[in-house]
């Protein structure tokens, strides 16, 4: 069950427990678990671009790709995300966007189900990580929709667009914006959006309700975590500081041309949160049959 809630943690804040009145007094590791490019990379890359003139040391980002995100998290499985993790701030949370490669010859999500139905058996969606939002959402579209697909998982939302481009794979979730702008560009086409309704940044899309699929509804979040037992007095520093980050409008801008809506809530209210999802992941898993490994 665990699996299914910590797809929503992707980015852990290393910090050491050194002396809080001191900290930071070295460099911090910022791990992201997702590879360069991706964009939980890039997310983190703006952050931390912002925290190293506020906290006064470098921040390092080390990229662990794979798993979709829990070699980054952590070693070994399983773990608590709760127990294991004490959480620092959250930054975004995210809409995704169903996107084909430009060569498949649909317009419309109906005309989509449509041509895959004709290749019943042949054809293959990608997800940006088993256990990710981006799985489960084609996961659910693929059986509501009667499509008998194989899932491809990739390391990250980087190379499943590179795959989408190239039709390798035949449709996949991946975020908005990065889709957007390869819309744009003439090599994808963008169906269907998640979420309770359309996004201002592409009022023409439909959602995946208004076309025929309500529980293809997969959002998603990042948020920063610090190793647990670590003091109080550096959570709430390392808070505050992030908090001040979230508020400069260049970052905010640029968060938003990456296509995520930033979404900063303090550690408190992060733990919160994850208790929430973790427990609202539970529920989906045990009404729809959703699996990892499907």
């Amino acid at each position: 069950m665990f699996r299914h809630a910590i797809l929503t943690i992707s980015c852990l804040l290393a910090a050491t427990a050194a002396q809080a009145d001191a900290y930071p007094s070295r460099p911090i590791t910022l791990v992201v678990p997702g590879p360069a490019g991706g964009t939980p990379d890039v997310v983190a890359r703006m952050v931390a671009d912002k925290l190293r003139t506020r906290l006064g040391q470098p921040i390092i980002i080390e990229n662990k790709a794979g798993a979709n995100g829990f070699i980054g998290s952590a070693k070994k499985l399983p773990y608590d995300p709760v127990k294991d993790f004490t959480a620092v701030a959250r930054l975004v949370d995210f809409e995704l966007a169903l996107a084909t490669p430009a060569s498949v010859p649909a317009a419309s999500l109906g005309e989509l189900v449509s041509w895959l139905r004709t290749g019943r058996g042949k054809y293959s969606y990608g997800s940006f990580g088993a256990a990710s939002p981006s799985q489960f959402a084609g996961d659910m579209f693929n059986r509501k929709a009667q499509l008998d697909m194989q899932h491809v998982p990739y390391k990250g939302s980087a190379p499943l667009v590179t795959d989408l481009v190239g039709g390798q794979v035949q449709f996949g979730f991946v975020v908005l914006q990065v889709a957007q702008q390869l819309a744009q560009g003439g090599k994808l086409k963008i169906l269907a959006v998640t979420g309770a309704r359309r996004q201002p940044a592409a009022p023409s899309v439909p959602t995946m309700t208004e076309a025929g699929y309500p529980d293809v509804n997969a959002t998603g979040w990042y948020g920063l975590y610090a190793p647990q037992g670590t003091p109080a007095a550096v959570v709430n520093k390392l808070d505050e500081a992030v908090g001040q980050v979230m508020q400069d409008a260049d970052v905010q801008r640029k968060l938003v041309e990456q296509g995520v809506n930033p979404a900063y809530a303090g550690h408190d209210a992060l733990a919160d949160y994850t208790r929430s999802e973790i427990a609202r992941w539970r529920d989906i898993v045990a009404q729809t049959g959703f699996s990892a490994q499907d």
